[in-house]
């Protein structure tokens, strides 16, 4: 599945919904301080590593490139509630006990052939969830995708090199004459 699938899935259409696009533009002009305001800086080390193997540099920007994990702080500070905060940094705790457990390290210590191993066993059980029609609104990485792939098209980087977004499409012509 490419990004595109990915954004199709996430937004259901072919286009960013106004509304969207205009709320990320606004969190991502608020991520620009460079301070953290949700997570710790280890926490931030996970979240950007884990957006970056959701989203990848590739012939592409990834997803450190747009701006990813402090468009996530800013969303965890501004946007969201306290019950839906500590739920995302637990699940972040989650995951590192996770690699402790597997791999004797935290996750952001791990190689990125164990990373990717975690990920993918998190995964598999989200899509469990999703076939016993069980309620997947408290799963982490759902939570995680969704704000990856949110704050990475909202961006300017996501919605020019990969969406093509163009504010005003076609070419800029100021004196074209009307019998044409």
């Amino acid at each position: 599945m490419n990004r595109r699938e990915m954004l199709l899935l996430l937004a259901g259409t072919a286009t960013l919904p106004d509304q969207l696009l205009a709320m990320g533009r606004a969190v991502h002009k608020r991520a620009h301080a460079g301070t953290l305001r949700a997570l710790t800086p280890h926490q931030n080390e996970t979240v950007a590593t884990i957006a970056e193997l959701i989203l990848p540099k590739t012939d592409t920007p990834g997803a450190r490139d747009a701006g990813v994990p402090a468009f996530i702080d800013v969303m965890l500070a501004e946007w969201v509630g306290d019950e839906e905060r500590k739920m995302f940094t637990a699940g972040l705790a989650d995951v590192d006990t996770r690699a402790r457990a597997m791999f004797a390290k935290d996750f952001v210590a791990c190689s990125a052939e164990q990373q990717t191993q975690l990920l993918t066993t998190l995964d598999a059980e989200l899509a469990r969830l999703r076939d016993t029609k069980a309620d997947t609104s408290k799963s982490f990485l759902g939570g995680m995708k969704w704000l990856t792939l949110t704050g990475y098209y909202t961006s300017e980087v996501g919605a020019t090199s990969e969406l093509n977004y163009r504010v005003v499409p076609g070419r800029y012509e100021p004196c074209y004459p009307l019998d044409q």
